[in-house]
């Protein structure tokens, strides 16, 4: 099952098609206004971004502005609730007809700016005749026009499972997910970096306490990863898994785990591979995910919020355990107009949510 429009399987029937039990009689979570939660201050984005192309991930910066991926390759930038016409930097992607997973993807900045200046972008592009990933940076602390600086190459690219979520974690080391491109033997093959989650230094070295010595391989078995985020409390990195057709899986990774596709999916049950903490029978279509940190819903603080492209809504998992890697509950916290690509939380606690040609303001949750 895939993740956006662009990520269904070419051919086969629609896997974005599901029916999902929505909890009755909830009572809604007042709407946060433009106002209230926080110190009488409005939010720093209007309610709907719109102007865009095909948008996919966005990130804040400490400055304010709002960086913006487009999958036709743009970068796009947001200074004081406005966006910007010129985009900030642009990268080549392939031109392709008809259906494909390719483009300018996901997005990530440092939390460290001052330090780490930089913008990280994912993207397919052409290479030899086939497709090919990579993740490239753009200096982003001054005025004239970047030029982008190749932090990880050659990553195997497809018309379809590209993966391409960045997301920084412990110690600045970047974290990417990549897919196996249709060919999900590639999952299972510790020399290739497709099917995995790949974690790098900042600039693309590869880090000494990496699971496979010199390579950047994090964990593998992967079919398509679309959302990673870490959980605060305990710097574990969690994320959401598109399975084939059924078996849509929330996982833990840890390092140099295997997560077992294509040999297995879901719980398997299987000493080999690590199962997931949390599946889907029928597909529900996971895409990016966060950890809710802020102060506008503090029903929902500390709780893994993710997509769902094929049921157009947000939902929550309330984690518990000793150590917060087991599901307590698990239910639609918002509803949306379109299918759901992205979400992200603004610096303000604001909750956005990334459309197929919009962006989003939450101002309303479902009760808890």
């Amino acid at each position: 099952m895939e993740i956006m429009r662009f990520l269904v399987r070419a051919g086969a029937i629609s896997i974005l098609a599901v029916s999902l039990m929505v909890f009755a009689g909830c009572q809604r979570q007042p709407p946060a206004t433009d106002t209230d939660r926080n110190g009488g201050e409005p939010p720093a984005l209007p309610r709907e971004i719109t102007g865009l192309d095909s948008p996919v991930a966005m990130a804040f910066a400490p400055d304010g502005r709002v960086f913006i991926t487009e999958r036709i390759g743009r970068v796009r930038v947001m200074r004081d609730g406005r966006l910007d016409e010129e985009p900030f930097a642009t990268v080549d992607v392939p031109s392709m007809r008809g259906y494909h997973e390719t483009g300018l993807l996901g997005i990530a900045i440092s939390s460290d700016f001052e330090a780490l200046p930089y913008v990280y972008v994912y993207h397919t592009y052409s290479r030899d005749g086939g497709l090919a990933n990579r993740v490239v940076r753009f200096r982003a602390d001054g005025d004239a026009r970047p030029e982008p600086e190749v932090i990880i190459d050659a990553i195997p690219g497809g018309r379809i499972h590209n993966g391409g979520i960045l997301v920084f974690g412990p110690n600045d080391r970047l974290f990417i997910s990549t897919g196996e491109t249709g060919n999900a033997r590639l999952a299972q093959d510790i020399e290739s970096t497709a099917g995995k989650i790949l974690r790098v230094n900042a600039d693309g070295s590869i880090p000494s306490d990496n699971p496979f010595p010199g390579s950047p391989v994090y964990s593998y078995g992967h079919r398509n990863v679309f959302g990673m985020a870490f959980q605060p409390v305990t710097n574990a990195l969690f994320i959401t898994e598109n399975g084939p057709r059924d078996n849509d899986e929330i996982n833990i990774v840890r390092a140099g785990g295997n997560y077992g596709w294509p040999v297995v999916s879901g719980r398997a049950g299987d000493d080999r591979f690590i199962d997931p903490i949390h599946v889907y029978a029928r597909p529900i279509a996971p895409t990016q995910a966060i950890f809710y940190t802020g102060d506008r819903f503090p029903g929902v603080r500390d709780r893994f919020i993710f997509g769902a492209y094929n049921t157009n809504n947000l939902r929550a998992i309330e984690l518990t355990g000793p150590g917060r890697d087991e599901v307590a509950s698990d239910r639609v916290i918002a509803d949306v107009s379109e299918r759901v690509i992205g979400v992200t939380q603004a610096p303000d606690g604001s909750i956005y949510a990334v459309g197929s040609n919009t962006i989003r303001r939450i101002d309303e949750l479902n009760g808890q």
